[in-house]
């Protein structure tokens, strides 16, 4: 009896052992097969951009670029255009950004026309066209609170956080103002296959130095300004083998004392204020 249960134990802690061997293999396997476990998430280059740097020096640089200004005023031209008719459509986005205040201002003139103010405590967006305006307080989602990409990919995240400060501007563009985010999904996608990117070249846009890169499979481009790393200049090309959707400065000053008064709004007598239900409504 007394070896019956000698053998059984000793069945049972050979069984335990293969167990957790088979358990350390699995996990070693996992990792080995997780490339973000071992991601390394590339250091902000130490001197402005060249059309020699390499690639991770360009999204370490775009990774930080909200640390490389205080402030920012900039003039951007959205362009569409229908590969089909041959037409396009151009858009201004004028912006004014202090990141120490938090504040920002941004006014888009074309065919949904807006005024956009964040304040202290509260964001304001005016459709000009059917002269009514919105008031809702800032969200803490809309706030920086400890927003640090690099911790999150050292961690291997697979999420890619969006810019509290961009993500609050009435455009689908602040990720190239803001590019954190452009540079967090390429450093994941990168190390997990899924894209590649490529220093193409270098190019003056709105008076400063661009390094060009292309993001493939999505056949995009990016000017990256050699010492902000800010994006001049978008173009996303489509099957026509020409830019389909272009984004491009054209003017922008770092380091500016921007009056307080530009982010101040004071709403127009003629207009009225509604809901946010109403305000997405309007032509």
């Amino acid at each position: 009896m007394k070896k019956a249960a000698k053998n059984i134990f000793k069945g049972f802690v050979s069984g335990s052992l293969a167990a957790l061997v088979t358990l350390l293999v699995i996990g070693v396997v996992l990792a080995y097969n997780d490339p973000l476990a071992h991601l390394s998430v590339p250091a902000r280059p130490s001197q402005p951009l060249t059309v020699n740097s390499s690639p991770d020096d360009v999204l370490g640089l775009m990774l930080d670029s909200d640390q490389t200004w205080d402030s920012l005023q900039a003039d951007y031209v959205l362009t569409n255009f229908d590969p089909k008719s041959g037409r396009s459509t151009r858009e201004t986005q004028r912006f004014w950004l202090d990141k120490k205040g938090e504040l920002a201002r941004v006014e888009i003139e074309g065919a949904h026309p807006i005024i956009f103010v964040r304040g202290a405590k509260t964001l304001l967006q005016e459709n000009t066209r059917s002269k009514v305006y919105l008031q809702t307080a800032i969200p803490g989602t809309f706030q920086y609170n400890g927003y640090n990409p690099r911790a999150w990919l050292a961690d291997g995240s697979h999420v890619v956080y969006l810019h509290p400060f961009g993500k609050a501007l009435p455009t689908g563009y602040y990720d190239f103002l803001y590019p954190t985010a452009i540079a967090q999904g390429l450093i994941t996608n990168r190390a997990t296959g899924l894209e590649s990117v490529k220093v193409v070249g270098a190019e003056e846009v709105a008076g400063r130095q661009t390094i060009i890169i292309s993001r493939m499979p999505k056949n995009h481009l990016y000017w990256v300004d050699a010492e902000t790393g800010v994006i001049l200049r978008a173009q996303y090309i489509g099957t026509a083998a020409r830019w389909q959707v272009q984004f491009e400065a054209q003017s922008i000053s770092y380091g500016l004392k921007i009056p307080a008064s530009v982010f101040q709004y004071t709403p127009p007598q003629d207009a009225r204020q509604v809901t946010p239900a109403e305000f997405q409504a309007q032509p």
